[in-house]
């Protein structure tokens, strides 16, 4: 019999899936409570195949051996334990639970049955997406017979004795394996913004630099200046960057003046303000940075339009952007839904695309 995977417990399993499915970065049945249930149960029954090559001589799990664990089981670490548990429950689950009785608990398992398409058609489904499992293709996806196990390199990420910055670099060699460039840019960019504890430094289109506040919304900021604005705009002015706090960082005053715009007045000033100086006539971008909420619904494009009239822009003149960390973000997941007609979103995560919430047949 070939040598079996450590056991290890749910919450490790589900810190580590967290370490290696960031929230910002991938769908959340990849990192669930249910997927860590379904890692914990296949290791402990070593369905653990090699990345690529024949899949049939290996241990193969259905959900519902998953979901049939529990933590008391768990505790039996014996080799002799674990092959009985796979026999019993590759059986039926009378047969299981017998086993389990055997072994002198009760038959509390983790998840009732109904629970196997969730963790079959969603986690599953995303872990073989990015190479995490393997299914054996010669078993019909609509068979009762088992066809799922880990692949080697992303069980190996469980090993308890990978710790430390060994883990660290385990992991980031495994994403960049198998995440592919669109999740890496999701992953760096959500690391980015948690390691956020320094003052964030903005170069603007002119070269000149600000420093900003750290913290996400002055990283949104940062992307929105660094690289929304030079990609979607013809020529770029910062006009003005506020922060929490009454704190502003305003264009020069002459060039305000040439302008024909007073900059600040109230408290309704924008995250931001760029204009895009090759039109004629200039465009007003009024930007909110949604770091945790205050993206441009109907009342706040009211409030921001006061303001601009307030200041010397022409309502007609501008437009309106709302950017977050990323489409999974809590942020984003609250008020993509509430935002007004008429607004642009960006996220940083992705910064090569843009969300427009246009009425049809609008310039827009």
């Amino acid at each position: 019999m070939p040598t079996l995977p450590p056991v290890v417990p749910r919450p490790v399993v589900a810190g580590r899936l967290n370490l290696i499915f960031p929230a910002a970065a991938i769908d959340a049945a990849a990192y669930s409570p249910i997927a860590a249930a379904a890692v914990a149960a296949m290791l402990y029954m070593g369905a653990v195949v090699d990345d690529g090559g024949d899949i049939s001589a290996v241990t193969l799990v259905r959900p519902s051996m998953c979901l049939w664990m529990s933590d008391a089981v768990l505790t039996h670490h014996t080799d002799r334990d674990r092959q009985g548990y796979v026999e019993a429950a590759l059986q039926s689950k009378k047969r299981h639970e017998e086993f389990v009785q055997s072994l002198g608990e009760t038959f509390a398992p983790w998840y009732g049955d109904n629970s196997r398409e969730t963790l079959r058609d969603e986690t599953f489904a995303e872990w073989e997406r990015v190479g995490a499992i393997r299914s054996d293709p010669a078993v019909p996806t609509t068979s009762p017979r088992p066809r799922w196990a880990l692949t080697a390199s992303f069980a190996s990420l469980f090993d308890p004795a990978l710790n430390g910055k060994a883990l660290g670099a385990a992991v980031e060699a495994w994403e960049e394996e198998h995440l592919g460039p669109g999740a890496m840019v999701k992953i760096r960019t959500a690391a980015a913004v948690a390691r956020s504890s320094v003052a964030v430094r903005i170069t603007l289109p002119d070269g000149s630099v600000r420093q900003l506040a750290p913290g996400a919304s002055s990283e949104i900021l940062r992307g929105v200046v660094e690289q929304w604005a030079v990609q979607r705009l013809g020529q770029p002015v910062v006009l003005a960057i506020s922060e929490p706090g009454d704190k502003v960082h305003l264009a020069e005053g002459t060039y305000l003046k040439s302008l024909g715009i007073t900059m600040p007045a109230g408290g309704a000033l924008p995250d931001a303000v760029i204009a895009d100086v090759v039109e004629h006539p200039v465009r007003f971008w009024l930007v909110e940075a949604v770091g945790t909420d205050g993206a441009v619904t109907g009342a706040r494009k009211a409030e921001l339009l006061a303001w601009a009239a307030t200041n010397g822009i022409a309502p007609k003149h501008c437009e309106f952007l709302s950017a977050f960390v990323s489409r999974r973000s809590p942020p984003a997941r609250k008020r993509l839904p509430d935002l007004a007609d008429g607004t642009y979103a960006w996220f940083l995560d992705e910064p090569n695309m843009e969300l427009a919430w246009n009425e049809l047949g609008s310039p827009g």
